[in-house]
């Protein structure tokens, strides 16, 4: 029987894949316990989107504050389901200090800028 290059990278390509998740600890999801590991996951799976939108809010916020020119246009720019995808889906449980306030600060304040508009 005869195996083409093509045929045989593929088969290289999935016993590789095979192997390495049977390694222990690959492939699966370990739980640290680490409020900073476990909001960094959460923030890489929102996608660069929703992220981009996070960071230019947060960002804004922590220059001006909440009635801030900048804040404001910043956060009109924005899509307010984005907004709502990051308080969702991130771990925002006050076990970060003061960091996680100034996301959640932020996010709120963006979330009433919103609903004042209308």
């Amino acid at each position: 029987m005869k195996v083409s290059k093509r045929q045989l990278r593929r088969i290289i390509k999935e016993e590789k894949t095979k192997i390495l998740l049977e390694q222990p600890g690959l492939g699966q999801r370990i739980e640290t316990g680490v409020p900073l590991i476990e909001f960094a996951r959460a923030y890489m799976g929102l996608g660069d989107a929703v992220a981009s939108q996070v960071d230019a809010v947060v960002a804004a916020f922590k220059s001006g504050g909440p009635d801030s020119e900048e804040f404001i246009d910043t956060v009109r720019r924005q899509n307010m389901h984005s907004l709502d995808i990051a308080l969702e889906k991130l771990p925002l449980d006050g076990s970060m200090d003061s960091d996680e306030d100034l996301i959640l600060d932020a996010l709120d304040s963006a979330t009433l800028l919103f609903r004042e508009r209308g």
